[in-house]
This record gives structure tokens, C-alpha cells and sequence, in this order.
């Protein structure tokens, strides 16, 4: 075996001892940790007489509770080290604990980017066409939307972003009642949620769960954990097959006006990291038109009476003849405005700023907006970004 090979081997090894006690005894238990990806690490131990579960904690963070003996964290960040620790229960008490000796480091983003929830079939990786059919009045309504509803466009980091959660089969399974609205959140029955989840602290209270093997997701509003009762719910929500178009089914509530997945078009952090964005975007302004929402939208929540302001599901363009690279932005900006050219953005929801949306890390235990340097609840836009040179793309009424 090479030098190299037994480093990647000490790497993705990691050998613990479980300290507790047998009839006396201390017990030597091996613990291995081994990166599975850019973004996973499987956790796996001997079983520990008189356990009932276990719980596995990251960098002292309890990120999950289980009865088996093996363990899949998520939602990490790439070529990253992370410390884990077990703890082995009865039904009454402790009975062993496992510290790492040392961190795992997971892989690097692979040169593919950051890898699309989403199936083949939707619209969530679909650039548009080289010469997409433009509305006939999109030099009037880009007029209109200038004048009055682009203000202090921002992309969210924090708050009024979209915690998301990703499931693995240890994780609980909750019936999550809608409790304002008639949603579709029960469509698949029960399902998983973290014990890292967190709805986002804003009043629309987002939050998405993904289930990546079952290509499923719920997405919430106002999503509300009661730590006394051990219970979920939230007041609307919608459950979406990822594998199919993307779209949640009319008539019901979903988590966003549009009835888009909250998955749908949300912008990640790793893929700032990666430099390029290879979905449309989703955007709030705050007026959304009357009417009929426009497709693949299939609601329309109306706040204004404006005929020329936009509804929802509407996609905008950036104009190919921009010069993005000339613009004088930060990069990740420059990665935003390249989207916007290859594959537009859909208007999601109303908002009381021009807002698009990205992730809240929140559910994630870590602060992935930090690792690429973006700080607060949300980041601005600079003056020299080009949203005057949006334009409208036709589509038919859903």
C-alpha cells in the first residue's frame, strides 16, 4: 500500500473507545467514522449490552437518537472535519460514551457542483431555451416593476429564508396537522423529521423536510414544534414527489403562495462555494398581481390591484447581452446574475423587500453561510447589479 493510500485510510478511519463498565470491567469498544461524501459521514459501533438506543452528538451537537448500531450524518460541509460523540442508554440511564479521537474530514464538493434534489422531469433544472419566447408587454411590466417594486432587492441568509432538513430512516416519524389551511402535508403519511430541525424564525415560519431516497419533500408554513407534547404541525404545507414535475397540486395550501416546492429554486450555500447555479431561482416582491397565477404556478395570491404588477409564477430573465463578467460585483453575485441568464427566476411569493430566496442553515447546526463569508440575516444587492435589464418570458394561465 502506498504513503498515500494509508493517509486516505487514517482519514477516513477514525477509531474511538467507549468508556463504561461490564459487571466492573471497563469495556475497550472500537467506534469507526468514515466520510461517505462532501455533505455525509456514517457513524458506526459495536452493540453495548444493556442499550436500548443511542445518541450521536456532533461537535457536541445531538443530532440524532436510534436503536441501531450505525449512523448517517447529513447536510455537512465539504473537506471539513467534524468530531463525534456516542452515548449508549437504557431505558434509565447512560451506560458507555464515545469521543472521537480525532476529526473526519469529509470530501471535496465533486467538480459535478452541488448535486439537484430534484428529478429530470420538473422545471427545477431546466435552462431556458437559447431564444425563450418573451411576453409581448415585458418592456411595460419591467417598467412597471422597477417603479415600484424593485426595493432593496436582498438575498436571504437567515431569517425569511428556508431551513432545510434531511431525513435518514432513524430519524421519528410525526402526523404534522395543517391548522389553518387544507394542505397536502399527510399525502404520503407520517413522516421523518430531524432532531435538528427548525423552522425558520421569521413570521412565515419555512421549513423543509427532504427525504433524498424517496425523492420526497414537505414543505411547511409556519411550522411549529411543541417541546411538551413532542409534536409537529404547522398551517399549511404541502407533501411534493421531486421525482415528478415539482409542482404541488392545486386547490390546497401549500408552504409559499405559488404552491412551488420550498426546495424548489432555493439557492444553497455550497453552490456560491462551487460558483455556479444550475437551477432557476425563486423571488418575493411586495405586490403580487390579480388573476390567475401564471404557469407551472398553481396559486395566485393577489395583494395589490396594480394590473400591470406581476402573479404569481412569473419567470424573469436576465438579458443574455449582459456583460456579467464586466459588472463590478462581488462573485457571488456575479454567480446570482449567470443564473438569472440561463435559467431565470419564478415569483414565489409576496415579500416586503424584492427577495431572493436562499437557505436558512439553521436546521443544519452550523453556519454554512459564513464558510463562503456571508454574514447577517440577509445580504444586499449592489447598485451596479443589472435588474433593469430583466425581461419577462411568456407563459399561459394555470
Amino acid at each position: 500500500m502506498t504513503i498515500a493510500a494509508v493517509l486516505a485510510a487514517l482519514v477516513a478511519a477514525t477509531a474511538i473507545t467507549i468508556a463504561g463498565t461490564n459487571g466492573g470491567r471497563a469495556v475497550d469498544d472500537r467506534l469507526r467514522v468514515n466520510a461517505r461524501s462532501h455533505a455525509s459521514v456514517s457513524v458506526t459501533w459495536p452493540k453495548r449490552r444493556g442499550a436500548t438506543r443511542y445518541r450521536v452528538y456532533r461537535d457536541g451537537l445531538l443530532i440524532g437518537e436510534t436503536a441501531r448500531t450505525t449512523f448517517t450524518d447529513l447536510m455537512l460541509w465539504p473537506a471539513t472535519g467534524y468530531r463525534y460523540r456516542v452515548e449508549a442508554w437504557s431505558r434509565s440511564r447512560r451506560v458507555g460514551t464515545a469521543r472521537s479521537s480525532g476529526r473526519v474530514r469529509t470530501r471535496a464538493l465533486p467538480q459535478s457542483g452541488f448535486p439537484s434534489p430534484f428529478g429530470p422531469a420538473g422545471i427545477w433544472n431546466r435552462p431556458l431555451a437559447e431564444n425563450p419566447p418573451i411576453h409581448p408587454n415585458s418592456e411595460g411590466l419591467m417598467a412597471n416593476w422597477a417603479g415600484r417594486y424593485l426595493r432593496n432587492p436582498n438575498m436571504t441568509l437567515r431569517a425569511y429564508g428556508v431551513p432545510v432538513a434531511e431525513v435518514r430512516r432513524s430519524d421519528p416519524r410525526y402526523s404534522v396537522p395543517c391548522t389553518k389551511y387544507e394542505c397536502t402535508l399527510g399525502a404520503f403519511g407520517p413522516f421523518r423529521i430531524p432532531v435538528t430541525a427548525k423552522a425558520d424564525p421569521g413570521e412565515d415560519g419555512h421549513l423543509s423536510v427532504h427525504d433524498p431516497a424517496a425523492k420526497r419533500e414537505w414543505g411547511m408554513w409556519q411550522a411549529s414544534y411543541d417541546v411538551d407534547a413532542g409534536r409537529w404541525s404547522a398551517s399549511a404545507g404541502a407533501a411534493v414527489s421531486l421525482a415528478g414535475n415539482g409542482i404541488a397540486r392545486g386547490g390546497k395550501a401549500s408552504g409559499n403562495a405559488a404552491n412551488f416546492p420550498l426546495l424548489g429554486g432555493l439557492i444553497r450555500p455550497e453552490e456560491i462555494l462551487y460558483g455556479r447555479i444550475k437551477h432557476p431561482l425563486v423571488f418575493g416582491q411586495p405586490g403580487i398581481g390579480p388573476g390567475r397565477p401564471v404557469c407551472p404556478a398553481t396559486a395566485n395570491v393577489a395583494t395589490t390591484r396594480d394590473p400591470l404588477a406581476l402573479r404569481e409564477g412569473t419567470l424573469l430573465q436576465l438579458d443574455p447581452a449582459v456583460d456579467v463578467a464586466a459588472l463590478d460585483l462581488p462573485p457571488w453575485q456575479r454567480t446570482v446574475a449567470r443564473a438569472l441568464q440561463e435559467y431565470g427566476m419564478y415569483l414565489r411569493d409576496n415579500a416586503g423587500t424584492l427577495t431572493v430566496y436562499a437557505e436558512n442553515p439553521v436546521a443544519r447546526g452550523y453556519d454554512a453561510w459564513a464558510r463562503v463569508g456571508l454574514r447577517g440575516e440577509s445580504t444586499g444587492f449592489w447598485s451596479a447589479f443589472p435588474w433593469r435589464r430583466m425581461r419577462v418570458i411568456a407563459a399561459g394561465n394555470c
